[in-house]
């Protein structure tokens, strides 16, 4: 039977995860309700999710000038302690798109803010590499683009392998947002590189993060639904 709680669809495509570690005392006020850190071997994650958004659509409708552009996100690791269901929580979102943002803050309390971030890509003899851009500084990755699964019990599975969003509502409950795509598979990755000027993107107190890996994922079609508040 076909949801009808689901409100966007899209392909979330090439996708840069920059993970860190941080002290767990600095995540804890951005906890949802009745959720907790999910710790990978006793470490408090933090990623950097830089990626290409293309052919959105809301309510099955096309976003005019909506089609293709990058995004930028910062999001942590956490679990439900009423079902034990695993997801993230994101700290701040950038999209260089006014519509986006306005519909993400207005009606679904998520942390959206109006950023000019844009992004280049290159492919030439089976290799490709994305770069994306805030003012002047970037992330970006190059790798094959032969990709292969995620191994289970591995930090990258650890991150890339998350299917719902927690976010407070606005009568502080916690809602799930679950997100469906296909498992993600991992490009290759030959070398990778940020700016720590991004961080700078983060709230202040948000100092000392110890960088640990960068995932190089190839992202596909997703859609967003609704789900429950627990």
């Amino acid at each position: 039977m076909k949801s009808t709680n689901i409100f966007m669809k899209g392909h979330w495509e090439d996708l840069i995860m920059t993970t860190f570690e941080i002290d767990e005392a600095i995540l804890k006020p951005y906890l949802p309700k009745d959720t907790q850190l999910d710790l990978y071997n006793g470490k408090t994650l933090l990623s950097m999710v830089a990626f290409r958004f293309t052919k959105v659509r809301f309510f099955g409708f096309n976003v005019l000038m909506h089609q293709n552009f990058g995004q930028i996100n910062f999001r942590f690791y956490v679990k439900s302690k009423i079902d034990n269901s695993k997801g993230v929580v994101f700290i701040k979102e950038f999209a260089p798109k006014p519509l986006i943002t306005w519909v993400a803050n207005i009606f679904y309390n998520e942390p959206y803010h109006f950023k000019n971030i844009t992004y280049n890509k290159y492919l030439k003899n089976k290799k490709i590499a994305l770069e994306y851009n805030y003012k002047t500084y970037k992330t970006k990755a190059k790798g094959s683009v032969t990709t292969h699964e995620l191994t289970s019990n591995t930090l990258e599975h650890f991150v890339v392998a998350r299917y719902i969003a927690f976010i407070n509502n606005k009568d502080n409950k916690t809602l799930q947002y679950k997100i469906q795509h296909k498992p993600w598979r991992l490009y290759n990755l030959e070398n990778s590189y940020y700016d720590k000027e991004l961080l700078n993107l983060l709230p202040k107190p948000f100092k000392k993060l110890k960088y640990i890996s960068t995932c190089f994922v190839n992202g596909s079609s997703v859609a967003v639904e609704k789900g429950k508040i627990q």
